[in-house]
């Protein structure tokens, strides 16, 4: 995942679930938003650049692979109706968020390097010998700040709660001084280099949303329907059961005889499925009585009903 210090919250840990996204961009476009979007998921990251209102780049990491633009954007509509992320919104000057822009389409050099392992004058050094374009990202689990350098030479510095970028390193040196705290080294592309485009322009959001919309509405529906014919399936199996349990009660007490009458007294009523009908049922057991007269004693009959009475009951029940 690619780490960014935070600039002047908007909005943050917002439920992604809770974000139309057409809306959210059409909002920060007409404010001439200048800064960045933030949504993270589980096992992914989406970043949204904006300048002057103006969205010029989307990216996405998913599960170690990196996607930008329309891809991006596509990605992060998934991810939004899939669930379980959130949103942050960080307002940022245009120079910052021009470098933020560039440091995300440019190579990592370095990653993850421990700090208390590196030689960070020897690197240094190097950096200005390379002429380097690029940045220092230096990090723990919850603290981040970016060193910019242009042709090996340090611009400033970016860390959590700024807006721009800043001419002291004592912050970048606090969070540098952390335990566990790790660096990495990106070459970066120039502002000049990268394209200046508007995606809100080339890329119709708000269809792409909707159709997205509509394909995960066809999946839950789908989903249900595949449910509830599992249901059916399996409740029409335990009727089927049931069933044949109150066949074995019948012949127990009525013989041979009592598994027809059961059969006679269910298909009477429209077949098994009237056992999860309480007034169904009493009509059934009642036609057992009757039906049984004939073939055994009161009390038998009697203690049959009972049984057929508690059986369906137990099987029955929620």
């Amino acid at each position: 995942m690619f780490l960014l210090p935070k600039g002047n919250p908007l909005y943050e840990n917002i439920a992604a679930t809770k974000v139309k996204l057409p809306e959210l961009l059409d909002k920060l476009k007409g404010s001439s938003f200048t800064g960045y979007l933030k949504f993270t998921f589980p096992s992914a990251l989406a970043v949204l650049f904006f300048e002057a209102g103006k969205l010029i780049s989307a990216m996405l990491e998913q599960e170690g692979k990196k996607s930008s633009g329309f891809e991006a954007i596509a990605g992060l509509c998934n991810l939004i109706f899939g669930g379980g992320g959130s949103l942050s919104v960080y307002k940022l000057s245009k120079d910052l968020t021009m470098c933020l822009h560039a440091m995300i389409h440019g190579d990592v050099l370095y990653q993850g390097q421990e700090l208390k392992l590196i030689d960070i004058k020897g690197l240094l050094e190097r950096l200005k010998a390379q002429r380097l374009n690029g940045c220092l990202r230096i990090y723990t689990d919850d603290r981040a700040a970016l060193i910019f350098y242009k042709e090996g030479a340090p611009l400033g510095f970016f860390h959590d709660g700024s807006t721009d970028i800043e001419t002291s390193a004592s912050e970048s040196q606090k969070i540098a001084g952390l335990p566990g705290a790790k660096i990495d080294v990106l070459s970066t592309k120039s502002a000049d280099e990268l394209m200046h485009y508007d995606l809100l322009e080339m890329v119709n959001i708000g269809k792409l949303w909707e159709s997205t919309a509509g394909r995960f509405a066809t999946e839950r529906d789908q989903i249900r329907r595949e449910a509830e014919a599992v249901d059916r399936k399996q409740s029409d199996e335990q009727l089927k059961e049931l069933e044949d349990d109150l066949k074995e009660v019948a012949v127990a007490y009525l013989g041979r005889m009592g598994a027809s009458l059961v059969d006679k007294e269910l298909g009477d009523r429209g077949g098994r499925a009237i056992l999860r009908d309480a007034s169904q049922v009493a009509e059934f057991l009642a036609g057992m009585e009757r039906g049984s007269k004939m073939l055994t004693s009161i009390s038998k009959t009697k203690e049959m009903l009972e049984t057929m009475k508690n059986e369906i009951a137990e099987r029955t029940k929620g």
